[in-house]
């Protein structure tokens, strides 16, 4: 393959396949548009060959790139969505038709839907100027399923790599309720070095990130944070880390822990060897949630030299929405309100222009969902329903339950290996003082006893069994001593179990008596002989001695 197919959605199908280099690398004039500066920089200035390519983003001006344009042929240029259109000018200033004489690449479009709802303005003037192209290709590895796809992007044919050894990836789900509390215990083992790799950990929250280096109080120097420095983010992302915390770039040294935001999930080439992939979705913070089909499996593809690269570290907490509504009534509620929505519009667009003009004028606003004005006129945004039902799934549907988001990875193709997440022992290491029943530990104990120790990362079962045995260790006696038959039908009754392990031991008669009856009654208080005597009748029949208790025994 020497070239990118033409006027097509491209499915490359595999991250990190060299697509992009391709399109850098042959002899034809190229426009490369990509969602990210820090993507940019990456198949710019961070290059480590002699290719020149020109990256253009907020402080590259016009006289940058008529310059670079002037002096370079075949012309590479790579530039963010946003800075698409000041591309296109700054050429036809010079007299270069780029719509002509440049084929346009637009590089992850499904950034263009990820983004639609925050980012429509803009991405609708790279759609309207990548039209105008006569050479213009939308390349991805993860296409947005084409019932959800861009209205504008419709038209264009699929055009696929056939990939026939694409490699299996195999996926820990880590549950819990506290994802942050999680990754700060990870950091803990690699700071002593207790793991024999490094944590690249993949968050869409600086917040997040501020808290756990302030948790683990990081010296700057121990750890690589990436995140958004375009615009007034850069101001705002050092505010919530620190001064003392640089923000550096997707292609500088790793370190033990390193920390990405959304600006690395696409695109970014990140190296080093030991480098173990955790991807964070916290249920409490919806933009940290991602779509398994588009953003988790960019995030798979990154490191791209890692020995674990097809180990992926998924830690998670589900959503705390109502489950009232379905998958299936939201978008059929959505798109009762999209039609109502395009009768509204229709209506309206049908009076006369000069009527309509001065009827618009005199609405302050405009109170339908998914109506715009543009021209005079209303515009239905099909884009942002489809939005809308996209993140309904992925919030409320999706991350609502572990099976769910299980069934999600497996039909993406991931192979979701046992988990040994413990809500039982969570809850425990939580608050220490925590009423819990001996039935919940001991259940929950005979569960990971049952686990094999897998996979590299995930606290294994014995060290939650450890946990458990640390708070009750009676669970680990009856465990080993009488199994979990003999105390299922001793209904997990602690009188009971302590009986029949005094009952096994290898002792005489009398000393297994006077162990029980320290078990049964409670020291320095008082209790009345007829209940005494029931006690110690019970002891005798336990241990199965012919014996008539009477007030005198305990007395011996």
């Amino acid at each position: 393959m020497t070239e990118i197919p033409v006027n097509c959605l491209f499915n490359k199908k595999k991250t990190g396949c060299g697509a992009t280099e391709l399109a850098i690398r042959n002899s034809i004039p190229t426009l490369i548009a990509m969602p990210y500066v820090a993507l940019v920089k990456n198949k710019t200035v961070c290059r480590t060959d002699d290719i020149e390519v020109l990256g253009v983003y907020e402080d590259i001006t016009e006289w940058d790139i008529t310059q670079f344009a002037r002096t370079h042929s075949p012309l590479k240029i790579a530039t963010t969505y946003d800075s698409l259109p000041r591309v296109v000018s700054a050429l036809q200033s010079i007299g270069i038709d780029p719509y002509k004489e440049l084929f346009l690449l637009v590089d992850e479009w499904h950034v263009l839907f990820n983004s639609y709802s925050f980012r429509h303005r803009a991405i609708r003037e790279l759609l309207a100027t990548a039209a105008r192209f006569d050479r213009a290709t939308y390349m991805t590895a993860t296409p947005i399923e084409r019932e959800y796809m861009l209205e504008e992007l419709r038209h264009l044919p699929t055009c696929e790599i056939d990939c026939p050894d694409l490699t299996e990836v195999k996926v820990r789900s880590r549950q819990t309720n506290k994802p942050d509390k999680y990754i700060v215990s990870e950091c803990v083992k690699v700071l002593r070095d207790e793991l024999p790799y490094n944590l690249h950990i993949f968050v869409n929250s600086v917040e997040f990130i501020a808290k756990v280096i302030d948790t683990l109080k990081l010296a700057p120097e121990a750890v690589k944070i990436v995140c958004s420095t375009s615009g007034d983010s850069r101001q705002e992302n050092q505010r919530k880390l620190g001064n003392a915390y640089p923000i550096g770039q997707p292609s500088d040294p790793a370190k033990k822990i390193n920390f990405y935001t959304s600006t690395c999930f696409e695109g970014c080439d990140i190296f080093d060897p030991d480098g173990v992939t955790f991807i964070v979705s916290d249920g409490r913070k919806a933009h940290t949630l991602l779509d398994i089909s588009t953003l988790f499996t960019q995030i798979c593809g990154r490191i791209r030299d890692s020995r674990y690269k097809t180990q992926i570290v998924h830690v998670y907490s589900t959503t705390k929405y109502s489950k009232a509504v379905t998958l299936d009534e939201f978008v059929a509620a959505t798109q009762r309100t999209l039609a109502d929505a395009e009768k509204f519009a229709s209506d309206i667009n049908a009076v006369d222009e000069p009527s309509r003009e001065k009827l618009l004028k005199k609405i302050p606003y405009i109170n339908e969902q998914y109506v715009r004005i543009a021209d005079n006129r209303l515009i239905v945004e099909k884009n942002l329903a489809n939005m809308d039902i996209v993140n309904f799934k992925i919030s409320r549907h999706i991350y609502a339950t572990y099976v769910n988001l299980t069934d999600e990875l497996q039909r993406n193709g991931y192979k979701v290996t046992v988990q040994t997440y413990s809500k039982v022992v969570e809850h425990l290491a939580a608050n220490p003082t925590a009423r819990t029943t001996f039935r919940e530990l001991f259940d929950e104990y005979c569960r990971l006893k049952t686990m094999t120790e897998q996979f590299f990362v995930v606290e294994s079962p014995a060290e939650l069994c450890a946990v458990i045995e640390q708070r009750h260790p009676l669970v680990k006696q009856a465990y080993d001593k009488l199994g979990t038959a003999k105390v299922q039908a001793l209904k997990y009754h602690v009188g009971n179990i302590r009986r029949e392990l005094v009952k096994g031991l290898s002792i005489g008669d009398d000393y297994k008596i006077v162990k029980m009856i320290n078990d049964a009654f409670q020291k320095q208080t008082p209790i009345a002989k007829n209940k005494a005597k029931e006690r110690l009748q019970e002891i005798y029949d336990t241990l199965g001695l012919q014996r008539k208790a009477k007030a005198t025994d305990l007395a011996q």
